[in-house]
């Protein structure tokens, strides 16, 4: 049989005597000679040129042992280049990808945290956050389906310092409004929409520990809401005292 394939040959010399049906075998012609080293060269350039059709080198002999790039990934063991849809897991790495390389740079889960800046004592910063919903999308927003519960209120970590006095005169210097984002809001990122809040200057005037500088930068301020509750409270007790004295004089003068 001719043998026109790489993978036709013998392993053992004396057996191959022929080359693409030119005889090699002892005692032929010079020209055979010539002709044969002409067609192996020419096989070997096939198989440089990437023509290895039945000419697949085993892996065992520093090949693919396969003829397509598929067969030689699945002979490997190896992923595709570029889409790596087809990876389903890594294991044994010994040296942690790089995050360039789509990695944590780590080969532990706490370690990876620390990498990616998301440990307990890191400073991670997000566009948006949503917490048991989608995130908004919309810079500095977090969205959550359960309430967020934060900071403490019990009273045995409380060192009181005293009531609110004049509750209802601090509430009086204060006015709820409606407003918009301005030109200088719109610029820093907010949209233009009918809000209802308070002025942060009105309520540093009365009551400061409540008003510190806004997230979006530290020349604006901003309110905690939430604590203007304590000033309301003591402003309704205040204003109930004022009724009830008042309800007082009309029942006397009534008598």
């Amino acid at each position: 049989m001719a043998k026109t394939k790489i993978s036709q040959y013998d392993a053992t010399a004396s057996n191959n005597s022929d080359i693409d049906n030119i005889n090699i075998a002892e005692n032929c012609s010079p020209s055979g000679i010539n002709n044969a080293i002409r067609e192996l060269m020419a096989h070997l350039k096939d198989l440089q040129a990437g023509n290895v059709a039945d000419n697949a080198i085993a892996v065992a002999s520093g090949g693919t042992g396969g003829e397509t790039a598929t067969d030689a990934r699945t002979n490997l063991s190896a992923a595709k280049s570029g889409d790596n849809s087809d990876i389903t897991s890594i294991t044994g790495l010994t040296t942690p990808l790089a995050e360039t390389q789509g990695g944590t740079g780590a080969t532990s889960l706490s370690d990876a945290l620390d990498s990616l800046g998301l440990n307990t004592d890191s400073d991670a910063q997000l566009g948006s956050l949503g917490v048991g919903t989608a995130a908004s999308g919309t810079a500095g927003e977090i969205r959550s389906t359960g309430n967020i519960t934060a900071y403490y209120s019990d009273d045995r970590l409380k060192t009181r310092l005293g009531y609110i006095t004049d509750a209802l005169g601090k509430v009086n210097k204060l006015h709820g409004f409606y407003y918009q984002a301005n030109k200088t809001a719109q610029d820093l990122g907010y949209s233009i929409k009918k809000e209802v809040g308070v002025s942060a200057q009105e309520v540093n005037s009365i009551l400061p520990e409540i008003v510190s500088p806004a997230p979006i930068d530290n020349q604006y301020l901003t309110i905690d809401y939430a604590r203007l509750t304590p000033l309301l409270i003591e402003a309704i007790k205040e204003l109930d005292k004022k009724v009830k004295s008042l309800e007082e004089k009309l029942n006397d003068n009534a008598v």
